[in-house]
């Protein structure tokens, strides 16, 4: 204490202002410490979609035949929202706003899962919360499951030759989000492993709460594995009486170690009467399909 005193005296001394002391706690009660107000987070900034659309019906009102959450009372959609509603709850866990959605081979019902997850995950948000983007560069089918415009499509963001808005494709109910591929690439390696993918993934982390993306057959082409690399989390697609043990085992193998959040059984015969899909966790039947 007596070196801080003789240190103040000098200061005064040489005509400097001493270091101002901390302001002290009011005197009607210790736990009433001034504190800043935490800023709140700064608003996304949502592009404006150059496209907007709607879900289609035919003439006489029938939906594509893909998408099961437009039946608001069927088993099939009631199931598909309680997988989504857990979907939701994972990521949250995970501080995670991204999730890939893949498949050991075609055939087993990764973008029609994909397709309906994200309606309904649009359907419990307030406003654009939700992006579903394809990235199934080599055989792109999303937009055609919604029946959307294909004006520009994801890989020209990628490139750097559209912006994000210019790809949107904005639906209007539920409020959904789209990035469709304009049309399909043999090889798309090097687009997949340009720093544009990184960039885009990370720009819609940043524009939206959650982000669903369809990808390739895991066991067919290296693309799933590159483009998890840039993705918080995934759950994988198994279908009854299609998808064997040894392809499901094998898929796991080649997903970057602790992405799996877990697995959708798809058209099994479940011991509750709730349609398509049932959700099992990792580690208890990730294998089971």
């Amino acid at each position: 204490m007596g070196e801080i005193t003789d240190a103040l005296r000098r200061a005064r001394q040489a005509g400097a202002s001493p270091v101002p002391e901390r302001p002290r706690p009011p005197a009607d009660g210790p736990d009433r410490i001034p504190f800043a107000p935490v800023p709140e987070e700064p608003e996304r900034g949502l592009p404006e979609p150059a496209r907007r659309a709607s879900l289609s019906t035919t003439k006489r009102g029938v939906w594509p035949p893909r998408l099961v959450v437009v039946d608001a009372h069927s088993a099939a959609a009631e199931s598909c929202r309680h997988v989504a509603l857990r979907l939701r709850r994972e990521l949250s866990a995970r501080r995670s706003r991204s999730c890939a959605v893949v498949s050991a081979l075609r055939q087993e019902g990764k973008t029609t899962l994909a397709c309906n997850l994200a309606l309904s995950l649009a359907s419990f948000g307030q406003g654009r919360t939700v992006a579903l983007v394809d990235l199934d560069i080599r055989n792109p089918t999303v937009a055609k499951s919604l029946e959307l415009p294909q004006e520009a499509g994801i890989e020209g963001a990628i490139r750097g030759e559209h912006s994000l808005r210019e790809v949107c494709v904005s639906i209007d109910r539920p409020p959904l989000d789209v990035y469709p591929v304009r049309m399909a690439h043999r090889d798309p390696q090097d687009l997949l492993a340009s720093p544009g993918l990184e960039a885009v993934l990370r720009e819609l982390d940043r524009l939206y709460e959650i982000v669903l993306i369809d990808t390739p057959p895991v066991l067919l082409v290296p693309d799933a594995a590159v483009i998890l690399g840039h993705v918080g989390a995934a759950v994988a697609v198994a279908r009854a009486g299609r998808t064997t043990r040894r392809a499901f085992e094998s898929m796991r193998e080649l997903l970057p170690s602790g992405r799996l959040l877990g697995s959708i059984l798809n058209e099994g015969e479940l011991p509750t009467p709730v349609g398509h899909y049932g959700y099992y966790g990792e580690d208890s039947h990730s294998g089971s399909a």
